[in-house]
């Protein structure tokens, strides 16, 4: 299996159609990043493109010591901040996170197979409320949480996407996780009692 660098020079040399292979290598970790910032599944896949889209055309711009997948990642929040930016100015109608019963797309899958079935529905109803919870963070304290806790990028490079220093990222974890923990108090403290 190629690099990232070596499929990058290989489009850089003209062989365009490798490109490809880097969106198939990080569609599905872009489209979740896209949908922890904005919360809305479509509105993420259009993300992630544009993202793509804009990685290809500035790809003579990747420096080569530095990993793809933070480059990549810093596109996709930039183009995600912007879309938060022009939603924030146009009138919104307010919407519920897709159904978990009806398809799935929730930041988290909180189930737990060693639970008996009747908990499922109290499972579901935690992942809804944990994705709501994320979305109702400011969105530097939900990139920070999506990068990290999600995607599991390390501090470094989850300051690296963000462009600040390593504390400031740790700052806003800290009070992302503080505030999911208010939020949350309710529903993880009923789920311990059983």
């Amino acid at each position: 299996m190629a690099t990232d660098i070596e499929l990058i020079e290989a489009v850089l040399q003209g062989d365009v159609d490798r490109y490809a292979e880097l969106v198939n290598r990080y569609q599905s970790a872009t489209w979740q990043v896209a949908f922890g910032l904005v919360g809305n599944w479509e509105d993420a896949k259009d993300l992630s493109q544009r993202g793509f889209v804009k990685a290809y055309q500035h790809l003579r711009a990747f420096r080569r010591d530095a990993k793809f997948s933070t480059w990549l990642y810093r596109i996709i929040v930039n183009e995600c901040k912007d879309f938060l930016r022009r939603r924030a100015r146009q009138p919104q109608v307010v919407a519920l996170l897709p159904d978990p019963e009806a398809d799935g797309f929730v930041l988290f899958d909180v189930v737990d197979p060693a639970r008996h079935s009747g908990q499922v529905a109290l499972d579901h109803e935690l992942a809804r409320q944990l994705s709501e919870a994320v979305r109702g963070l400011s969105l530097q304290q939900r990139t920070a949480f999506v990068l990290h806790h999600l995607r599991g990028l390390s501090i470094e490079e989850a300051a690296g996407v963000m462009r600040c220093r390593i504390g400031t990222v740790k700052a806003h974890l800290f009070r992302a996780c503080e505030r999911l923990r208010e939020r949350l108090a309710p529903y993880i403290a009923g789920g311990s009692e059983q």
